[in-house]
């Protein structure tokens, strides 16, 4: 049965999908307009503006099809294997991990949440409208779940935290040799948690150039759920 909860656990490992509700669910609690759900003994489930996230767990797969006939999401992230089996056309993404253990700090500039957004509106992002965007980020940099950094016009990377652990949602490098550095600093400003990034096969190896490990368990976007 999938029930709607309250309270989530902490992170105890490097669940892409868990780590991706547990940072939506550290900032977004008390707003009704996001939700939990968990299917008894297993996965956990989140949903905001359409998008749907399934954490890793079992999973009852008819049960599954119900729900999400039921909530119509406009996209789902969840593990490759729960992809399979529902049966939808998916970009599968890597998992990458590694520790924050880069000290200092490189500089760069104070960014706007327009001018992050003017950064990463790029054809690679699919990002909502701006409007939704200032709301989902101010709200994640002014609660301490999120660090950036960036440098006008040049790149930007974002992450959002929860406990020991950090999600990096995206860096984006206009000009060549940028997006070392925004890499760089983000790992940075996370120091000394464990740094959750998903990438596409073709990105794996920048990961892997600067200290990041695959992980075995992949992950799935389904960006029209039907």
């Amino acid at each position: 049965m999938i029930r709607l909860v309250s309270d989530l656990p902490d992170i105890s490992g490097s669940d892409a999908g868990y780590l991706k509700i547990k940072c939506l669910y550290d900032s977004f609690r008390f707003d009704n307009s996001v939700l939990f759900w968990r299917q008894q003994g297993g996965a956990y489930i989140s949903l905001s503006g359409g998008n749907m996230t399934i954490s890793g767990g079992a999973v009852c797969t008819e049960e599954l099809f119900e729900f999400l006939s039921l909530i119509s999401p406009s996209s789902v992230f969840c593990p490759e294997d729960t992809a399979i089996k529902l049966k939808n056309n998916y970009t599968a993404v890597n998992v990458m991990r590694r520790l924050g253990d880069i000290s200092g700090e490189t500089a760069g500039d104070r960014l706007s949440s327009d001018e992050l957004y003017k950064l990463f509106d790029i054809p690679d992002f699919s990002l909502p409208p701006y409007p939704e965007f200032a709301v989902d980020w101010c709200r994640r940099l002014n609660r301490g779940c999120a660090e950036y950094y960036g440098i006008k016009e040049k790149c930007a990377a974002l992450s959002f935290n929860s406990g020991n652990y950090a999600l990096i949602n995206g860096i984006v490098s206009r000009e060549k040799g940028y997006g070392k550095k925004a890499l760089t600093a983000i790992i940075q400003k996370n120091r000394g948690r464990y740094i959750i990034a998903c990438c596409e096969d073709r990105l794996t190896g920048f990961y892997e150039k600067y200290g990041f490990e695959k992980l075995s368990k992949r992950f799935a976007i389904i960006n029209e759920y039907k």
